[in-house]
C-alpha cells in the first residue's frame, strides 16, 4: 500500500474525485483558484516524493507540471473572446495523518490570473476534470463585485457562464435564460429543421401544418420532461442516429405521401425521440440547478417560438410557390415542390446518418 493511499484511509485525506473552482472578478481582472487533491496529480505529475514524504520546496518545483495539466483542462472566455490564464501562486493544503499527528500536504490551490483591458462584463468558464477518473466532480463557486453565486455541481466536461450583476438567478430571469437557449438551439439545429421542413412539404393547408408542429410539440414536451427528470436514458449517440434515420424516412415518403391529414401521428412518434436530442443539450445547461420544472418549461417553450417562426417564414414561402390551393395546376407544382425540396432533405439526413453511425465529420452543417 503506498503512502497516498495509507493516508486516504487513515487520515481523511481530500476526495481525488473532486476539484474545486474559485472564481474571483474584481474590476478589469479574472482570478482562478483550482483546488486539486495530491492523488489525483500523482496521475499526471512527476512528484520528487511521495504525497506523506512531499515538501513545499519538492512541491513548487513540480508547479510548472501542475500548471501544464491544469492549462489543459481550462478555458476561459471574457466578454465572448478566449482569454489567456497567467500562472500565480502555487499554495499547499495541509491536512494531518491521524496515525501521528504529522500536517502533510494532501492538495494544492493553484491561482490563475486574467487581466483584462476592460471591464469585465461576462465570464464563460470551461473545464474538464472528468475525463480521467469515472464519478469525478467539479465545484464551482463564483464571486463578483461582493456577489456570490450558488456553487455549481459539475458532474461532466461542462461550461459555467456568470454576468455582472446576475450571479443570483431570479425566478424571471431563469425563464427568460432558458427561454432563449431552446430559441437558440432549434436555430442551430439544422437536423430538427431539416425534419420540420420535410414534414411541412407534404401539408397543403395551414391547418395540416399546425397539426404538425403540435404533435412534434407535444411529443418531444414529453420525453425532454421525462429525460430532465432521468426517468429515461438513451446514449447520445444513439438518439442522434435516430433523428437523423427519422430525417430521411419523412422526406423519402413524401414521394409516395399523398395526404398529409394525418401525418401528426408519425410526427408525434418521431417527436418523442427529437426530445431525447433535446435533452442533452438541456441537461448541460441544467448543471446542479435546484429547479427543474421551470427551466425545463421554458426551454421547452423557446424551442416552440422558434419552430412557429420557422412555420411563419415556411408557409408563404410554399403558398407563394404552388399558387393557391385546389385546382390541377396547384396540385402539380405541389408535388414538383415535395419532390424537389426532400432531395437536398435526404441527401443531408443520410450524410447525418453516415456520421453519427461510423463517427465520422464531412457534412458541412
Amino acid at each position: 500500500m503506498t503512502a497516498a493511499l495509507l493516508a486516504l484511509v487513515l487520515g481523511g485525506a481530500h476526495d481525488e474525485k473532486i476539484v474545486v473552482s474559485t472564481l474571483r472578478v474584481i474590476d478589469r481582472e479574472v482570478h482562478w483558484t483550482v483546488d486539486i487533491g495530491i492523488p489525483r496529480l500523482e496521475r499526471f505529475v512527476a512528484f520528487p516524493a511521495e504525497m506523506l514524504d512531499l515538501s513545499e520546496r519538492q512541491l513548487q518545483s513540480a508547479k510548472g507540471d501542475i500548471v501544464k495539466f491544469l492549462l489543459s483542462r481550462m478555458k476561459l472566455e471574457v466578454d465572448g473572446r478566449e482569454a489567456a490564464l497567467e500562472a500565480a501562486d502555487l499554495e499547499p493544503a495541509y491536512e494531518t495523518f491521524i496515525a501521528s499527528g504529522e500536517p502533510y500536504i494532501a492538495h494544492v490551490r493553484q491561482k490563475f490570473v486574467h487581466r483584462s483591458e476592460a471591464e469585465v462584463g461576462r465570464i464563460a468558464a470551461t473545464m474538464d476534470f472528468h475525463s480521467d477518473l469515472p464519478g469525478a466532480r467539479a465545484v464551482v463557486h463564483c464571486l463578483w463585485d461582493g456577489e456570490m453565486a450558488p456553487p455549481k455541481v459539475l458532474k461532466e466536461p461542462a461550461t459555467v457562464e456568470y454576468v455582472k450583476g446576475r450571479l443570483s438567478p431570479t425566478f424571471w430571469g431563469t425563464a427568460w435564460e432558458f427561454l432563449g437557449w431552446g430559441m437558440h438551439h432549434i436555430f442551430i439545429g439544422y437536423d430538427h429543421i431539416a425534419f420540420l421542413l420535410a414534414l411541412l412539404l407534404g401539408a397543403k393547408r395551414l391547418g395540416e401544418m399546425l397539426m404538425i408542429v403540435t404533435s412534434f410539440t407535444v411529443a418531444h414536451s414529453v420525453t425532454l420532461l421525462l429525460a430532465a427528470f432521468d426517468v429515461i436514458r438513451m446514449p447520445q449517440a444513439v438518439t442522434e442516429a435516430m433523428i437523423a434515420a427519422s430525417i430521411v424516412y419523412v422526406a423519402a415518403e413524401n414521394y409516395f405521401i399523398r395526404d398529409a391529414k394525418h401525418r401528426w401521428v408519425l410526427t408525434f412518434l418521431f417527436g418523442l425521440v427529437h426530445g431525447l436530442g433535446f435533452s442533452g443539450v438541456l441537461k448541460e445547461k441544467l448543471g446542479e440547478t435546484a429547479s427543474v420544472v421551470m427551466p425545463v418549461v421554458s426551454f421547452n417553450l423557446g424551442v416552440e417560438l422558434g419552430q412557429v417562426a420557422i412555420l411563419l417564414v415556411a408557409f408563404p414561402i410554399l403558398v407563394w410557390i404552388r399558387g393557391g390551393v385546389g385546382d390541377r395546376a396547384v396540385e402539380r407544382r405541389h408535388l414538383l415542390l415535395l419532390r424537389v425540396g426532400s432531395a437536398p432533405v435526404i441527401l443531408f439526413g443520410a450524410g447525418w446518418l453516415v456520421e453519427r453511425i461510423f463517427g465520422l465529420e464531412f457534412m458541412p452543417l
